[in-house]
C-alpha cells in the first residue's frame, strides 16, 4: 500500500482539529449549562430560606397579634363589669348615708348620662352621686393641708367650743406602709401624720374623739398621752390630750403599659439589646 502523500495527511489532520474544536464548544456548552443551572440552583435555594424566614416571622407576628387581642379582649370586658359596678355605687344607699351633703348643682343628676361621653357629665356624677364619699374615705393625694381641715371640721362638729391648743402636720417613723406616691399599677395606702392637742373639760375631749372615731375618713391613734386635772371649783374635770393620728391617703394608679418586640431571630441586637460578638 502506498504511502500518503502531504496532502492527505493535511486534510487528515484537519478533520482532527475540526473534531476537537467540536468537542470543545461542546465541553464549554456543558459547562456554561451546570454553571447557569449551578447559580440557579443556588438564588433558588437563596430564595426559599429567605421566604421560608418570612413567612416564619409573619406566623411569629399573627400569633403575637392574636395574644395582643385577647389581651384586649380581657380588658374591655373587664371594664364593662367596672362601668357596670360603678352605676350601681352611684346610688348606693351605704355610702349615702355617710356621704356629705350635696350642692345646688346636683338639681340636674338624674338627668344625667352615665355613658361618660360628656366631662360635665361625669364631674356631676362625681360631685353628686354617692361616689363623692369616696374622695373623703381615701383621697387620692398627699394633702396634709386639706386633712389638717377635715379633722379640725370634726372637731369643731363636736362642740364649737372645744380648747384646740394645737393641730398640725407631723412625720409618722416606721408606720409599716409604704410612704412612697410614685405612680403604680396597684393602689396602696400611704400615711399623713397629724399632731392635736387638746386641754379642755373630760366630757368635751371624749365627744371629740367620739367624732374623730366616726368618721369616715381614718385617723388612728399612732401615739397618746392624757393627763387628768382635778377638779375646778365648779367640779369640772379637765383631759389635757395629746395625740398623734395616721390619715390615709391611696397613691396613684396609672396604666400599665406593655410594649413588645418581635425579631426573626431570637438573637438579634434590637431584641437582646446586646451587640454580636465578632470571632
Amino acid at each position: 500500500m502506498a504511502g500518503k502523500t502531504d496532502a492527505e495527511k493535511g486534510k487528515g489532520k484537519g478533520v482532527a482539529f475540526a473534531k476537537w474544536a467540536k468537542i470543545d464548544k461542546a465541553q464549554r456548552n456543558m459547562f456554561l449549562a451546570v454553571c447557569g443551572a449551578s447559580v440557579v440552583l443556588g438564588v433558588t435555594i437563596v430564595f426559599i430560606i429567605y421566604f421560608i424566614k418570612v413567612i416564619s416571622f409573619n406566623a411569629t407576628l399573627i400569633r403575637e397579634k392574636d395574644s395582643i387581642i385577647a389581651d384586649y379582649k380581657d380588658i374591655q370586658k373587664s371594664l364593662d363589669n367596672i362601668a357596670v359596678e360603678v352605676s350601681d355605687l352611684t346610688k348606693n344607699d351605704n355610702l349615702e348615708v355617710v356621704a356629705r351633703t350635696r350642692s345646688d348643682d346636683c338639681s340636674k343628676y338624674t338627668e344625667v348620662s352615665l355613658d361618660g361621653s360628656n366631662e360635665d357629665d361625669i364631674e356631676i356624677v362625681r360631685t353628686c352621686s354617692s361616689l363623692r364619699v369616696i374622695p373623703d374615705a381615701i383621697p387620692s393625694s398627699e394633702n396634709v393641708e386639706a386633712t389638717l381641715a377635715s379633722l379640725n371640721q370634726l372637731l369643731l362638729w363636736s362642740d364649737n367650743n372645744l380648747e384646740i391648743k394645737g393641730i398640725s402636720g407631723t412625720e409618722i417613723v416606721d408606720s409599716g406602709l409604704s410612704s412612697s406616691s410614685e405612680e403604680s399599677t396597684t393602689s396602696s395606702l400611704s400615711v399623713v401624720g397629724v399632731s392635736l392637742s387638746l386641754d379642755d373639760d373630760a366630757t368635751k375631749v371624749r365627744n371629740a374623739m367620739d367624732k374623730i372615731e366616726d368618721s369616715i375618713r381614718n385617723y388612728d391613734i399612732a401615739s397618746a398621752q392624757i393627763d387628768f386635772s382635778e377638779d375646778d371649783e365648779a367640779g369640772v374635770s379637765k383631759i389635757k390630750f395629746d395625740a398623734t393620728y395616721r390619715a390615709y391617703y391611696s397613691t396613684p394608679v396609672s396604666l400599665d403599659k406593655k410594649k413588645k418586640k418581635v425579631c426573626a431571630s431570637k438573637d438579634s441586637e434590637k431584641c437582646t439589646g446586646k451587640k454580636a460578638s465578632k470571632k
